[in-house]
């Protein structure tokens, strides 16, 4: 314990630490919130940081890693009654105090800005597992970096470099899968994955702490003891298997079972979300309100629709709809696809060839849109971009604040065209 303490107070992370917490918080609100009050979403923006903290403990870890290198303290050590690797251990672990320690706040954070907006449960603590692991993996990377170098500024450098390219470019979850960036409530973290992670973050440290530059596989003899060796084998033996587990254990996020009772608007037509969606509900009432109030007789309406994984195995286009980075504006257009699809001529084929002309690409989709801001209660939002070809969105939002008249005459000219496509 003494040890660990006594580099406690040595780590320069003593001084950095508030700046840590403030990169923290700042990597939680400083791009947007619409987190707030889901569960899952929180869970993951709450792991976001360790994206960013990894290369800095990993720079923080090399420097404290090196000192022994540096002031050619490796034969004081190897006298030393205590084993070295309690040594290296007690310098990795006081470098991955104050990072998991900065970690941990703006967890707690996070947690408590979402508990009065959230529906039942907690954080999930897969994807807090993961960003731990992140930590742990690339501290310990900079730790045995570090304690092979004789370089002060260097070996730092280099590794927090290098960790911020690895995790860049092969972190993703459609890569190795050591974060993720969206939680969505039909998918959670795998378990076998975590798990991996886990024991590959374990693997690294055991390997930071006994394969060092004084270690028997680095210069041979300087290390008689048999159980030193074994050890040190053993870790590195670990690292492998750990390894082979990470690249097994993809994807990092699985589908989720359905719930047994999904969340539902009152009335008719009804909109479904999962549970863990509840402070969409009443956005979702509204959106069932305005499509009540549709044209009678035009369109046909299904009786419900249903956020996406609320049914298995029905993924058609348009048939479930998705909340995207918390706008109800892809779900209307969803359901506006929706609508469209079942109000299709039923005894008409699906145009093609010279039928699918551009007027009918453009009249289809201008009516889409209409149907979609009429659902919305308003034009495209200012941070969704985007919108069917040949459509220009700006009249379409100025329409719908125009007497109901106007706006089924300006439909039924679209809807004619359609129907002459399908049906001739």
């Amino acid at each position: 314990m003494k040890p660990y303490l006594v580099e406690l107070r040595r780590s320069p992370l003593r001084w950095w630490f508030p700046l840590l917490v403030a990169l923290d918080l700042a990597t939680l609100f400083g791009r947007s919130r619409w987190w707030i009050g889901e569960w899952a979403q929180t869970s993951v923006q709450a792991q976001i940081p360790a994206f960013y903290f990894a290369p800095v403990l990993a720079a923080a870890a090399a420097w404290a890693g090196g000192r022994s290198a540096r002031h050619n303290f490796h034969d004081q050590m190897d006298s030393a009654s205590r084993p070295s690797w309690q040594v290296q251990a007690a310098q990795l672990s006081s470098t991955l105090t104050y990072g998991l320690s900065a970690y941990l706040v703006g967890v707690l954070v996070a947690a408590a800005v979402s508990w009065p907006k959230a529906g039942s449960g907690f954080l999930w603590p897969g994807y807090l597992i993961l960003g731990a692991a992140l930590l742990v993996t690339f501290a310990s990377v900079g730790h045995l970096v570090g304690s092979w170098s004789r370089t002060q500024f260097t070996a730092p450098v280099l590794v927090g470099l290098g960790s911020l390219v690895v995790i860049a470019w092969f972190g993703a979850p459609t890569s190795l899968g050591l974060y993720v960036i969206s939680g969505e409530p039909f998918r959670s973290a795998s378990q076998p994955a975590v798990l991996a992670r886990s024991l590959l973050a374990l693997a690294a440290f055991l390997v930071a702490v006994t394969f060092t530059r004084r270690s028997p596989l680095a210069t041979e003899g300087s290390w008689p003891n048999t159980a030193r060796r074994i050890g040190t084998a053993a870790s590195c033996l670990s690292l492998v298997i750990a390894g082979v587990g990470l690249m097994a254990t993809k994807p990092v996020q699985v589908d989720r079972a359905t719930p047994g009772e999904p969340l539902c608007t009152s009335g008719a037509p009804a909109l479904c979300l999962w549970p863990d969606d509840q402070k969409y509900l009443s956005q979702a009432g509204a959106m069932s309100e305005r499509i009540r109030q549709l044209p009678q007789g035009m369109f046909v309406i299904p009786d419900a629709f249903y956020e996406k994984g609320l049914r298995s195995g029905r993924q058609h286009a348009f048939e479930d709809f998705y909340i995207l980075e918390g706008s109800m504006w892809d779900p209307a257009q969803s359901l506006a696809g929706s609508i469209l699809f079942a109000s299709r001529p039923k005894n008409c084929p699906l145009p093609d060839g010279s039928r699918v002309t551009k007027d009918f690409v453009q009249s289809n989709g201008e009516l889409m849109m209409w149907l979609t801001m009429r659902i919305f209660g308003g034009g495209q939002p200012a941070g969704m971009h985007g919108g069917p070809p040949e459509v220009n969105l700006e009249p379409i939002a100025q329409l719908i604040h125009q007497p109901e008249q106007i706006q089924l005459e300006w439909a039924k000219q679209r809807i004619d065209k359609i129907q002459h496509a399908y049906c001739g």
